[in-house]
C-alpha cells in the first residue's frame, strides 16, 4: 500500500504547499494530490486572514521541479465548461513528457464554485457525469497521440492531435462518493478515489460498483490492475481543540447542498458552515493528537485492501507532522 499527501491550495498558499510536499516526499509518500478549484470553499481562515485558491496547473510544474520522485496530479479536475478536455490533455501530456512516470490526473464531476463564477451554467448531475465520462475518453485518445475528429457529444474536435506526447499515458483516477462514479472509474480509469466512508460501506456498496465497471471495461482485466484510493481529511495537533480550530474552515463541506446546487460564494459557504458544531466536525472528519490516532484511522482501510491512503491534514506544523509519519506511522504499514 502507498500513501499520498494532499496539498490544499485553498487553505495554504502555493509557496507553503511547496514546502509541505518536500517534507511529505521525505516522509515517504508516493503521490502528491492537489485541488483544482477556481473559488475556495471558504473566504477566510480561523485567524481572520484571507484564504487562498491558487491555480494547480501553474503550481504542479513547480512541484515536480522541487521534488525528486513523487508523482503529482489533480484531485480533482472537472471537465464541464471551465476545462476543455483537449487543453487538459495538452497540459497533462506535456508534463508527463517532461517528467516521465511522475504525473497523474484525477477527474470528477465538479462543484459550482469552479463554473458559476465564470458565467457558466451549473449542469445537472446526470449531465456532469456524461460530460466527465466523455471527457475522460477524449483525454486518453489525445494523450496517446491519436487524432480526434468528432462533432458528437458535448465537445467538437476537428482533426485534433497532440504533437508532444509521453511514452505512456499517466494513470487517470475518477473521484467521487457514490456508485455512479465508482462504476465509471472501473470502466474508464485506473483507479477510484473516494472519501473515508466506513469501511463496510466501501466494501458493500463502492467496491461492487467498481467491479461492475471493470466487467464493462475493455482496458482493465481485473481488480489487481486497479487502485482503490481512500482520502482521509482531518487535522492533527497537540490538542483536540487546536486540531478542530485548524480544521474548522472545512465545516461547509459537511453540508451536501454545496455539492449538489449552484452555490459558489466562499463567504456564503463559510457562514453556513459555522452552523456545523465542533462535535459534528470531529465526528465526520479525522481529528488526531498522537501517532496512534493516525494509525487507528488508517488500519481499517488497509485491512479493506485500499491501495493508497491520501492524507489531507490541517496542522500548525506540517514539517513535524511529516517527521511523525516517517518515524511512527508509515513503518507500521510496510
Amino acid at each position: 500500500m502507498d500513501f499520498g499527501f494532499f496539498a490544499s491550495l485553498e487553505q495554504y498558499s502555493p509557496t507553503d504547499c511547496l514546502d509541505q510536499i518536500r517534507w511529505a516526499e521525505s516522509a515517504g509518500v508516493r503521490d502528491i494530490w492537489v485541488n483544482d478549484h477556481f473559488h475556495p470553499s471558504f473566504d477566510v481562515l480561523p485567524d481572520g486572514s484571507r484564504s487562498d485558491s491558487g491555480n494547480c496547473w501553474s503550481w504542479m510544474p513547480a512541484a515536480l521541479e522541487r521534488t525528486d520522485h513523487v508523482r503529482v496530479g489533480t484531485g480533482m479536475t472537472a471537465m464541464l465548461h471551465r476545462h476543455h478536455p483537449g487543453t487538459v490533455a495538452h497540459r497533462l501530456a506535456t508534463m508527463e513528457s517532461m517528467y516521465p512516470g511522475r504525473t497523474f490526473l484525477g477527474v470528477a464531476t465538479g462543484e459550482a464554485m469552479n463554473e458559476s463564477p465564470l458565467g457558466y451554467e451549473w449542469p445537472s448531475y446526470n449531465e456532469r457525469a456524461q460530460r466527465t465520462a466523455e471527457a475522460l475518453r477524449h483525454v486518453r485518445t489525445l494523450v496517446a497521440g491519436d487524432e480526434l475528429d468528432t462533432r458528437d457529444g458535448f465537445w467538437e474536435f476537428d482533426e485534433a492531435r497532440l504533437y508532444t506526447v509521453p511514452d505512456e499515458t499517466p494513470d487517470i483516477y475518477v473521484g467521487g462518493w457514490g456508485t455512479t462514479p465508482a462504476r465509471m472509474a472501473g470502466e474508464l480509469a485506473d483507479g477510484f478515489a473516494t472519501v473515508a466512508f466506513p469501511p463496510e460501506q466501501l466494501r458493500d456498496e463502492i467496491l461492487p460498483a467498481v467491479e461492475t465497471g471493470i466487467e464493462r471495461s475493455d482496458r482493465t482485466e481485473s481488480r489487481d490492475d486497479f487502485e482503490l484510493v481512500v482520502h482521509i481529511h482531518g487535522a492533527y495537533a497537540e490538542s483536540k481543540r487546536t486540531a478542530i480550530e485548524h480544521l474548522s474552515p472545512w465545516k461547509a463541506t459537511l453540508l451536501p447542498v454545496f455539492f449538489e446546487y449552484d452555490v459558489s460564494d466562499p463567504q456564503f459557504m463559510r457562514e453556513h458552515g459555522e452552523l456545523v458544531s465542533d462535535d459534528a466536525l470531529a465526528e465526520e472528519m479525522f481529528i488526531g493528537t498522537s501517532p496512534d490516532d493516525v494509525i487507528e484511522k488508517i488500519e481499517p482501510y488497509v485491512e479493506l485492501g485500499a491501495d493508497q491512503i491520501i492524507l489531507q491534514i490541517a496542522t500548525p506544523d506540517h514539517e513535524a507532522f511529516a517527521e511523525m509519519l516517517a518515524t511512527d506511522v508509515f513503518p507500521c504499514f510496510e
